[in-house]
């Protein structure tokens, strides 16, 4: 009868090591997808502050040529604004198609 408790206390002591192991493990792993798309997000939001100031001082930049250019600087910079209306108004239209493609990028990515 000491056998079979033996192997029973002894199973019983392997099977919660194992389990513990294995929450262990998910933990782990979790901590790791987790890690990489937080990465992800802070390298994405400095990309897109990065991108905005280079296209705002890139539209004044713009602005300020073709005000050189035209020798009136209402029109250089209505030049500039009415690419940038647009270019709202082409986003506007595409809207439905973009939001497919950023959801589609998202979901790919938190699979990954």
């Amino acid at each position: 009868m000491s056998e079979s408790e033996d192997f029973f206390g002894n199973a019983k002591k392997e099977l919660e090591a194992y389990i513990e192991n294995r929450i262990l493990l998910a933990k782990m792993q979790v901590t790791q997808k987790l890690s990489h798309k937080m990465a992800s997000v802070v390298v994405i939001t400095l990309l897109a502050t990065i991108f905005a100031f280079a296209l705002v001082f890139g539209g004044i930049m713009a602005a300020y040529y073709l005000t050189d250019l035209t020798g009136s600087l209402v029109k250089g910079f209505g030049y500039v604004a009415a690419f940038f209306l647009g270019l709202l108004f082409i986003i506007v239209l595409f809207r439905k198609k973009l939001a497919a493609v950023v959801v589609d990028a998202l979901i790919k990515n938190l699979f990954k």
